[in-house]
């Protein structure tokens, strides 16, 4: 089926020949906290939004709406997706055309880009690893504003991936352009250091999609500071990357300021599978099952925060079935794949379990367990690791805490140099294949291969079959899992009153570039 959008002003006008230093219009003041300064940090994804726009983009409420495309419709049974472009220029009056997307999605291909992998092109694994040419990638551009996208097979979450930042359309950058005169799509342009980024719309006349002339993207680890900021009036909003800060915020500003997204994504505890008192299976079946979840998530008191007993936050499908076909699955994995019997035991029972686990691992009153957990700064998750390890010394297991800045977390992460280390895992795309790739062989600190040919056989399934398969494969992972689950993501804001069209939502979405500001519509 072909949607139509209006038109995105993307059109980009030169400012310097309207004789002004920049446009006109309301200003917006955004402090992130406790944000990490990687890739996938907030700062530069709500920067990549408003400078880097993508085939198809999100609006306030996380829905996909038009971008560069103005139109797309699946063909050939779902295997491909034709895209129609909207007539744009880039900066520099170049037309946009279908070649551009072509030759920038196969350079996040060279560059490794999980994105490619994860929105399915066809051939985009072999591709990423280097066993085919990039010219093998499913992105073709039949006619000059036409793109088309081949899968290798059917996927319902393409227009979500095609929304993410790391698929934006862009020039390529190893070519040698002054910084400020570099060619781009974008609605505005970013300049300033990475804790404090300016970005000034391109466009002199405000539109829906692009009203604030001015959005200043401040980073700032000091949470308090920022919400003092904010009930001062200098800044418009404030966003917390994670947990962390939430009850400074809930404590220090208006009720009516707090926003809630409910993520799509899990807060856990990783566990070391690999080496240590970790590695031994029950052992680590016994930490999730010792929680008390509803307990933990009730001190909180947000309707948004949900217990989490799975490593994807909603399971589709029956874990105990195996569709046909599904290829050739080892004995061991279909054994494997059914409903987690700790789930319907109840809490002495859990508990009980538990103990029985620990003692048979040869941990025991005399001789407990201990271990210990990375964390980053913050009141909030030291909250939720007091009333785990509450939970975890009623079954003999000592828990200690160690907090670590993000550069030394990661640090610690990739040399699998540690025991239990927070995750927080929330993702714009409700992907469970996605999510459950963390646990596979080579990704981090655990491996089981039965449950890499189950997650193999998922990605070659046809969407019909492939929820059963993912669900199965989660369920193998939680008879021993590589995380303890803890209750659904969630991620917190402070909103003034002059700010209109922030709305809550599971993709966690906010475009800073369509948020009217001091009455601006």
């Amino acid at each position: 089926m072909v949607r139509l959008f209006p038109p995105l002003a993307l059109t980009m006008l030169a400012l310097t020949a309207c004789g002004q230093s920049g446009p006109e219009g309301t200003r917006l003041a955004v402090t992130i906290v406790g944000d990490s300064d990687g890739p996938d940090s907030v700062a530069r994804r709500l920067e990549a939004e408003a400078t880097q726009p993508t085939l198809v983009a999100r609006d306030g409420s996380g829905q996909t709406v038009a971008g560069l495309a103005t139109s797309w419709r699946f063909v050939d049974d779902g295997h491909s997706l034709i895209l129609r472009l909207r007539p744009t220029k880039w900066s520099d009056g170049k037309p946009l055309v279908a070649a551009d997307v072509v030759a920038s999605f196969r350079r996040a291909a060279l560059r490794h880009d999980p994105l490619v992998v994860r929105a399915g092109f066809a051939d985009a694994a072999d591709v990423v690893a280097g066993r085919l040419p990039v010219a093998r990638l499913g992105v073709l551009a039949p006619i000059a504003r036409v793109v088309e996208l081949r899968l290798d097979v059917p996927s319902p979450l393409l227009l979500g991936w095609l929304a993410e930042p790391g698929l934006a359309v862009v020039r390529d950058q190893s070519k040698p352009y002054a910084a400020r005169n570099f060619p781009t799509l974008g609605a505005y342009v970013g300049s300033g250091p990475a804790e404090r980024r300016v970005l000034k719309r391109v466009a002199m006349a405000a539109t829906p999609e692009t009203r604030p002339a001015q959005v200043i993207i401040t980073s700032n680890d000091d949470t308090r500071a920022a919400i003092v900021a904010f009930g001062a009036g200098t800044q418009d909003i404030v966003i917390g990357a994670g947990l962390a800060g939430l009850g400074e915020a809930r404590a220090g500003a208006r009720p009516d300021a707090l926003r809630i997204d409910p993520v799509w994504g899990v807060y856990g505890y990783l566990v070391n599978g690999l080496k240590g008192p970790t590695a031994d299976p029950g052992v680590r079946r016994a930490l999730a099952m010792a929680v008390d979840r509803d307990r933990l998530v009730g001190s909180f008191g947000l309707a948004a925060m949900q217990p989490a007993e799975s490593l994807v936050p909603a399971r589709a499908g029956t874990a105990a079935t195996i569709p046909e076909p599904v290829g050739a699955l080892p004995a061991t994995a279909v054994a494997a794949a059914t409903p987690l019997p700790w789930t319907r035991l109840d809490a002495d029972a859990r508990l009980a379990e538990a103990r029985r686990l620990l003692t048979a691992a040869g941990w025991t009153a005399d001789h407990p367990l201990r271990l210990v957990l990375l964390l980053p700064p913050g009141r909030d998750h030291r909250a939720v690791a007091e009333r785990v390890g509450a939970d975890w010394a009623r079954v003999g297991v000592i828990l200690a805490v160690t907090e670590v800045e993000p550069a030394a977390y990661v640090r610690l992460m990739a040399r699998g140099d540690f025991e239990l280390a927070l995750s927080d895992s929330g993702m714009a795309v409700p992907d469970a294949a996605a999510q459950l790739a963390r646990f596979r062989c080579g990704a981090g600190a655990y491996c089981n291969p039965a449950v890499d040919t189950v997650l193999a056989a998922a990605e070659a399934a046809d969407p019909t079959v492939q929820p059963a398969l993912l669900s199965q494969a989660d369920t193998m992972l939680m008879a021993a899992p590589p995380l303890v689950p803890l209750f659904t993501s969630i991620r917190w804001a402070l909103v003034a009153r002059t700010v209109d069209g922030w709305i809550p939502n599971r993709a966690g979405s906010h475009p800073l570039s369509r948020l009217a500001v001091g009455g601006e519509q």
